[in-house]
């Protein structure tokens, strides 16, 4: 970690002196499955979505620390978004894995917004696809990830359905080598809704590919709590969306989160809930929504 970075990372870690402390009470073996997703403090990146008051200013570097100081939590995901100047390099990802190895967090996936058509109907698409899919699973080797999400398409319309298994199989042969699942989310476009979700997860029918249900992306018809309910079965991770907090006490005020938690375990889901803030406008204040759903998420755990 270079001298600036480091910097950076101590500034953030001093801001915690001002904040509410860590949540110390909840057992450790219930933080463990919670992770917090890097795109809840976008407005605290470099970059497009900068707030220039949001305090601290956080990195991809710093981040894995500040989740542990703040929150007690062990595991980040990472938005491809998010990988600032420096971009996603390799020795960026060295670096980034250097930190959270200091901080004693593990990055657990990235979400990867930037690539080509997983379902291209050109042959050398589907390969450019491929090729850049290999990259991203070699560089969330690097992080120490054990999943990495891409999106088959975001663009409504048909789906060319037989060339995104294609692809899919074989950017999961290769995750397969490197212990990596690829990961489907209710992201628009192919999978924009939990049955086809389901759907092309079994279609590809790889023990390297599997899903990452998304709480705030559902969209109707039917029912949001068993839309999720009937995704565990194709889970890996769950991507623990919050939408609207209450201003005063920072209560989650979209969707009833416990219900959705309880729902899961009840499959015999065990894995993380990654925290993902993701609305406009967003909670005023970020640390207070995110202990907020730590608190509402594990309190549902066993």
């Amino acid at each position: 970690m270079d001298r600036r970075h480091f910097l950076a990372s101590g500034t953030a870690l001093l801001a915690l002196s001002a904040r509410a402390q860590p949540i110390d009470d909840t057992p450790a073996r219930k933080l463990a499955r919670i992770a917090i997703s890097s795109s809840s403090y976008r407005a605290n990146y470099e970059g497009r979505f900068n707030v220039a008051t949001a305090m601290p200013k956080l990195s991809h570097r710093s981040l894995p620390a500040y989740a542990r100081e703040r929150f007690g939590v062990t595991k980040v995901e990472l938005w491809d978004q998010q990988f600032g100047p420096a971009g996603h390099s390799f020795a960026e990802c060295r670096a980034i894995r250097a930190a959270a190895d200091a901080a004693g967090v593990q990055v657990i996936s990235v979400e990867v917004e930037d690539m080509p058509r997983i379902d291209a109907a050109d042959a050398d698409d589907r390969a450019q696809a491929v090729a850049e899919g290999k990259v991203w699973l070699d560089k969330a080797r690097v992080l120490g990830c054990t999943s990495m999400r891409f999106n088959v398409n975001r663009s409504r319309g048909e789906i060319n359905r037989d060339a995104a298994i294609a692809v899919l199989r074989q950017m999961a042969d290769h995750g397969g080598k490197l212990g990596i699942i690829v990961l489907l989310e209710n992201h628009g476009g192919a999978t924009s809704t939990i049955p086809s979700l389901i759907s092309l997860v079994k279609a590809v029918n790889h023990p390297f590919v599997r899903a990452e249900p998304d709480w705030g992306a559902w969209s109707p018809p039917g029912d949001r709590y068993e839309a999720m309910k009937s995704a565990m079965a194709v889970a890996h991770i769950v991507s623990a969306k919050g939408l609207v907090f209450d201003p005063e006490s920072y209560v989650h005020t979209s969707f009833d989160a416990t219900r959705l938690v309880r729902d899961a375990e009840a499959t015999g889901f065990k894995g993380v809930y990654s925290i993902e803030l993701y609305n406009n406008p967003a909670p005023a204040d970020t640390d207070r929504a995110i202990a907020s759903y730590i608190r509402t998420i594990t309190a549902a755990l066993a």
